[in-house]
């Protein structure tokens, strides 16, 4: 510990370095509210490209949101069309970057997303069964990097074809990043395990269709949605909080997806 004054100093400069990195590569935040006839998002104007936190927020109903890059040629008139049309035509036309349900229980949910530079971006809400009362609001990324740097995550989870992979222990409390490499849209269903359930029979249970077997070996009354849908090449970081410890299973419910084996169990901690 010699030179004691001489490391003092440069510990304050090192912190104070440190202090104005971490200001310049914080994520700017975009806050998407969402409740009844409204879907905004704010700040408005033209956005800066790069890592950028997105707060989705409810101020009614139980939204059902996403935000994506429409891509090459795609009109916000056309993608309108489609969602109204039919999900698949729809999910041709965007890369879905983040996303989140929102109801009385969890009326907050925070993403860092990557926002591709030059690029119309649309906020969907596809709340309900009426396909014509979907919400589509559209804003626009701009050429200019924001000179942020993403999150570092607590976790990695990644999605791939029809499997998770990654860390096999999340935080209780803290963030994920799950990332989608597979060749079709996935999200994540997080469901706590029964006393005495085994990965077997969940996956027996998800192959044969039975919501009661799967009832038996999973508490879905405090399931969550870590993760909302997204696409291929997606990597949003989110702030998770799961109700208790223990091993919960992963489930990807899209269209057929569990029932071919696309689960895990993981320990929460």
């Amino acid at each position: 510990m010699r030179f004691a004054a001489v490391l003092a100093g440069v510990v304050v400069m090192c912190l104070g370095a440190a202090a104005l990195v971490s200001a310049q590569t914080t994520p700017p935040t975009i806050t998407v509210t969402a409740g009844g006839s409204t879907l905004t998002v704010t700040p408005a104007g033209t956005l800066a490209s790069g890592p950028t936190r997105i707060e989705f927020v409810r101020t009614a109903g139980e939204p059902s949101l996403s935000i994506g890059a429409l891509k090459a040629g795609v009109t916000v008139e056309a993608f309108t069309a489609a969602l109204r049309r039919s999900d698949d035509d729809a999910l041709e036309m965007i890369d879905i970057d983040a996303g989140a349900d929102l109801n009385a229980d969890e009326p907050r949910w925070t993403s860092t997303a990557s926002l591709q530079a030059g690029s119309t971006y649309v906020v969907v809400n596809t709340e309900g069964e009426n396909r014509a009362g979907f919400e589509v609001t559209p804003f626009t990324v701009g050429t200019t990097p924001n000179g942020a740097t993403a999150p570092r995550a607590d976790a990695t989870v990644t999605m791939i074809d029809l499997r998770f992979t990654g860390a096999s222990t999340l935080p209780r409390n803290g963030t994920i990043r799950f990332r989608n490499n597979g060749w079709a849209p996935h999200f994540a269903v997080a469901a706590p395990l029964r006393s005495g359930a085994t990965s077997a029979e969940i996956g027996q249970a998800l192959k044969g269709g039975s919501q009661r077997a799967l009832g038996r070996l999973l508490d879905f009354r405090n399931a969550g949605e870590p993760q909302a849908l997204i696409t291929r090449g997606a990597d949003p970081v989110s702030q998770v909080r799961f109700p208790k410890a223990g091993k919960w299973a992963l489930i990807c419910f899209f269209e057929n997806h569990a029932a071919q084996g696309m689960y895990r169990v993981v320990n929460v901690r």
